[in-house]
């Protein structure tokens, strides 16, 4: 849409710049009265401009105007393609590899909360909720890329997190990516990689999870292919803010709040939240669901309404809620996708594992939030993008 609208902007500011170019080729032919009787957009100028408003005056300001917008404009470009973002230094983070609390809380978070395995391995489509490739752990795999008709600017493809790739990255060096989003040399990484989120963490959760996927199984280097963003995107991601703003496990007091950090570092709005424009979340319909999903094995399926509306999470008990996760602790759950058939690219596999405690404070922060009428229909045959329901 983006490109289309460029696209029109620019045949229409050309298109102008003809009929002036023309316009002003007259009025050096003749005197300007004349122009008037020759060329019709110079008529209309007349009338406008000499009958409704003083035309030496509004020349004059509408090329200073021009000429100063232009000058904003492309400031603002180069400053954003060429000054941005503003590197943070390398923090001095101290990490004890050997702190077995430390490596359980990272295990945790990296396999069943963050679900950073998830997104950094090769993952089974082919069978219910997609589970990852055990044997291939964080050697990362495609994103849910263009090609394949998901709502991404480009194509994406997830790196190698073992110790293949980054054992020669400090633990400063991976602390400031996962908070900020800047690799080793200083580049950046597309915002699909949550670290506005991890920017909101807990320090010593991001030092678990550093500390344990040092611990993977090293994988081969070889990337499935090379990430690709649209150049507009690419500005957008230039111009996020880079400032953790780090929030302390020992400050939620209550259920509600540890919800609320679990959702963030869940990543549950990346699926559940529609988007205003670009990659922007509409904060009026935050984690109402409805967001479509192309499946490999045919069909769509659409993320889940998590508000408490009556169209989603309403009529949920807590009880209801958390059986719903523990539910896919039954091997009979990972069955095998045939074409056509429901399928959901939902972690539950990862999410199964998490405690009653951490589910039930889920729950309990999603129970506060706006609710909204947004009935979603989990499975379709085909897509129902552009297509509005009647009243």
């Amino acid at each position: 849409m983006i490109k289309i609208l460029t696209a029109i902007s620019i045949i229409v500011v050309f298109s102008v710049l003809l009929v002036l170019k023309r316009a002003l080729s007259i009025l050096q032919e003749k005197q300007y009265h004349q122009a008037v009787e020759h060329h019709f957009f110079m008529e209309v100028l007349d009338k406008i401009f000499n009958h409704f408003l003083i035309w030496t005056l509004w020349k004059k300001i509408f090329t200073k105007t021009f000429v100063i917008l232009s000058i904003m404009i492309a400031s603002l470009f180069l400053y954003v393609r060429f000054e941005l973002p503003i590197v943070p230094k390398v923090p001095n983070v101290v990490i004890n590899h050997s702190d077995t609390v430390l490596l359980k809380r990272g295990a945790y978070l990296v396999e069943n909360v963050a679900t950073c395995t998830d997104c950094h391995s090769p993952r089974d489509v082919h069978f219910y909720s997609w589970p990852l490739v055990d044997e291939q752990k964080g050697a990362g795999g495609e994103f849910l890329s263009k090609s394949k008709g998901f709502d991404f600017p480009g194509e994406s493809f997830t790196p190698n997190i073992t110790p293949t790739n980054l054992g020669n990255w400090t633990d400063g060096e991976v602390y400031r990516l996962l908070t900020t989003g800047i690799r080793k040399d200083g580049s950046t990484v597309y915002h699909a990689m949550p670290f506005m989120a991890f920017s909101r963490a807990d320090p010593n959760d991001i030092k678990a999870i550093i500390a344990y996927i040092r611990t993977l199984k090293p994988q081969p280097k070889n990337p499935a292919s090379v990430t690709k963003v649209d150049y507009l995107t690419t500005l957008y991601n230039r111009a996020i803010s880079r400032e953790p703003s780090p929030v302390y496990l020992k400050d939620l007091k209550t259920k509600i709040d540890s919800g609320r950090y679990l959702v963030n570092m869940a990543g549950c709005n990346d699926c559940h939240s529609p988007k205003k424009f670009g990659d922007v979340f509409d904060k009026e319909k935050l984690l109402s669901g409805g967001i479509e999903f192309p499946m490999p094995t045919g069909g769509y399926t659409h993320s889940a309404n998590l508000t408490p509306d009556e169209s989603g999470l309403g009529p949920w008990s807590e009880e209801a809620f958390v059986a719903k996760f523990k539910s896919y602790n039954d091997a009979e759950m990972i069955q095998k996708i045939e074409p056509g058939m429901y399928s959901s690219l939902m972690p539950w596999y990862a999410f199964r594992k998490m405690t009653d405690r951490d589910l039930k404070s889920i729950y309990a922060y999603l129970r506060t939030i706006k609710p909204i009428y947004n009935p979603v229909v989990k499975f379709t045959k085909q897509s129902t993008k552009g297509k509005v329901d009647p009243e």
